[in-house]
């Protein structure tokens, strides 16, 4: 059985038992895939416009990059990154996207990233250490308050430069949340049935793992909340364009979006003191319901 022929069957009974990938189309060797050659998802779109703002932002070359791929679901962004050169470590708490990304780590022999089965809740710098850089692609509006604001810390706590946060917000300032003695806006989402058991949730990939709803926030509040634990500058991201939003986002802000948070120093001003006295203020929300 020839090398190809090999991969091939291993992908086969990886799907057999854990299901089809979902959405990260992996070159496995030459016209095969992890879903398909002809098959372009969306996340390879993604991926251009990631690795790009890891490139252009770091100021490193990939080796001398730590990478935390917070998440991972079957490893696209992690694996290549790590392809590029970096140290990454993949945290996902599905087993069946741990066991696709794993795969596809070995068929690549690729052997500086390490893919754990963890709930993303669980990280911390006594577990996992420091990171250069974090990634948060399409995790943070799958958790509910006091989580997203506790997992956000956690991002804070273990970055060292700069973190790429890919997320929904919401548009209406529907439901207040209260952390830490400071008000978010934002609005809830339904992620599962309540009735559902923990092992049916689980089976559900593309929802939380456990939490019946998530917490989107407003793009104020998540500015000004990321701003609260310690990021000192935040962009949104327009180019490389992602090409299913690119349009609306020509004719207005939309509900999608990739988010650079860096982790910098203030910087005291010198030609005004004044300025240097004042504390630096909140995004105020749109209007509330009862404001409408």
């Amino acid at each position: 059985m020839s090398n190809l022929e090999t991969i091939q069957q291993r992908k086969a009974d990886i799907i057999q038992k854990y299901g089809e990938w979902t959405n990260h189309n992996i070159q496995l060797e030459g016209d095969l895939y992890t879903i398909s050659r002809q098959s372009i998802t969306g996340a390879e779109v993604k991926l251009r416009r990631i690795v790009q703002m890891v490139a252009d932002i770091s100021g490193k070359s990939f080796e001398n990059m730590r990478i935390l791929d917070l998440a991972c679901l079957e490893g696209l962004y992690g694996m290549e990154l790590a392809l590029q050169g970096a140290n990454v470590v993949a945290i996902e708490g599905r087993e069946a996207n741990v066991e696709k990304a794993r795969f596809a780590k070995d068929v690549l022999s690729v052997n500086n990233i390490e893919i754990i089965q963890d709930d993303v809740r669980n990280l911390s710098l006594e577990k996992y250490g420091k990171f250069d850089i974090v990634l948060c692609i399409g995790i943070l509006y799958h958790l509910d308050a006091p989580d997203v604001f506790e997992f956000l810390e956690k991002i804070s706590e273990v970055c060292q430069s700069f973190a790429i946060i890919d997320t929904q917000v919401s548009m209406v300032t529907e439901t207040p949340a209260l952390y830490k003695e400071k008000e978010y806006w934002g609005r809830l989402y339904t992620e599962h049935d309540p009735n559902t058991t923990p092992e049916e949730r689980v089976k559900v990939l593309w929802s939380s793992l456990d939490n019946p709803n998530s917490f989107w926030f407003t793009r104020p509040s998540l500015y000004n909340f990321l701003s609260h634990i310690g990021f000192t500058s935040i962009y949104e991201c327009h180019n490389p364009p992602v090409k299913k939003y690119e349009m609306m986002r020509l004719k207005k802000e939309t509900d999608r979006s990739t988010f650079l948070a860096i982790k910098g120093k203030k910087v005291s001003l010198f030609s005004s003191q004044v300025m240097n006295d004042l504390p630096q203020e909140d995004w105020e929300n749109s209007l509330k319901p009862e404001e409408l």
